[in-house]
C-alpha cells in the first residue's frame, strides 16, 4: 500500500486496524433491544513476526445498536489506535418487513475524526445493506459442513470527510453459520478506499462462542488480500441487553 503523508498514512492505518463491525446487516433491533460489542485488534507485518519482532499496531473499538421500533435502529461506532481515533452516530432504517426472505436497509450518520494531533475533521456517512437467513443443510450446497443456518449480509457505505474534501469507500461481505447452539463461524471479505491510498481487501475468518446466554466471545484473524502485507488478530465481547 502506498501513502504518500503522514495523514494518508494515519488513514491507511486506521482502514486496517478497523474493529468493531462498522455495519452489522439490515435487519432492525427490536424495540429495547441494546446490542454492545467491545473489541480490540493487533496487526504487524509478517516480516517481524519471522524475526521475532513484536510491536503491534492496536485499535480499540466500542460499537452498540439500541433498537427504537417501527424499523429504526439507532447506534454507535468509536474507534481509536496510536495514529487514528474516529466516532460516528448512525441510524438505520431497515426497508422490509420482518418476515421477508431479503431484508434490505438504509443508513445515515454524522461523526468525526482525528489523525494524530491535527484537527479534527467532520463526517458524513451514507450506506446500504442487504442480507438474509438461511436453513440449516447437512453439506450441501453452499456451505460444504453440517451446520444449522446461518445467513449472508452485503453493506456498503461511503464516509464524506469535510477536511479532506474526499470521500471513503467500504464495502463488506459477511457469511455467517451456526455450529451449534452456541459455537458460530464467520468469514468476512472488506473492500475499502481512503483518500490519497491504494484500495485495501482483507479477509477475516472468526469463531464465536456464548459464554453466556447473552453474551459472546469472538475470535478471529485478519489478512490483506490486496493493498497491504500486515496480518492480525481480533478479540471481540457481545453483550446483548
Amino acid at each position: 500500500m502506498r501513502c504518500g503523508s503522514v495523514t494518508v498514512w494515519g488513514l491507511c492505518t486506521a482502514a486496517i486496524l478497523w474493529g468493531a463491525p462498522a455495519q452489522a446487516g439490515p435487519w432492525a433491533r427490536e424495540t429495547g433491544d441494546l446490542f454492545i460489542s467491545l473489541q480490540i485488534s493487533a496487526e504487524e507485518e509478517p516480516a517481524h513476526l519471522m524475526e521475532g519482532l513484536w510491536e503491534p499496531e492496536t485499535y480499540t473499538s466500542l460499537y452498540a445498536e439500541y433498537g427504537l421500533g417501527r424499523s429504526f435502529t439507532i447506534g454507535a461506532d468509536i474507534g481509536g489506535g496510536e495514529v487514528s481515533q474516529m466516532s460516528i452516530g448512525f441510524l438505520r432504517y431497515t426497508l422490509t418487513p420482518p418476515d421477508a426472505t431479503w431484508q434490505w436497509a438504509v443508513d445515515a450518520g454524522l461523526g468525526a475524526r482525528r489523525i494524530d494531533d491535527g484537527p479534527v475533521h467532520g463526517l458524513v456517512r451514507l450506506g446500504a445493506s442487504v442480507g438474509r437467513g438461511f436453513g440449516e443443510s447437512d453439506g450441501a450446497w453452499p456451505i460444504p459442513i453440517r451446520h444449522e443456518g446461518g445467513w449472508v449480509a452485503l453493506d456498503a457505505a461511503l464516509i464524506y470527510d469535510f477536511e479532506l474534501d474526499d470521500v471513503i469507500w467500504q464495502a463488506e461481505g459477511t457469511l455467517g453459520f451456526s455450529l451449534s447452539d452456541r459455537a458460530t463461524a464467520i468469514v468476512s471479505l472488506k473492500a475499502e478506499e481512503w483518500p490519497g491510498a491504494d484500495m485495501i481487501v482483507t479477509v477475516s475468518p472468526s469463531f464465536a462462542f456464548d459464554i453466556l446466554p447473552e453474551t459472546t466471545v469472538r475470535l478471529g484473524v485478519r489478512g490483506a488480500l490486496e493493498g497491504s502485507t500486515n496480518v492480525g488478530l481480533f478479540l471481540s465481547l457481545w453483550h446483548t441487553f
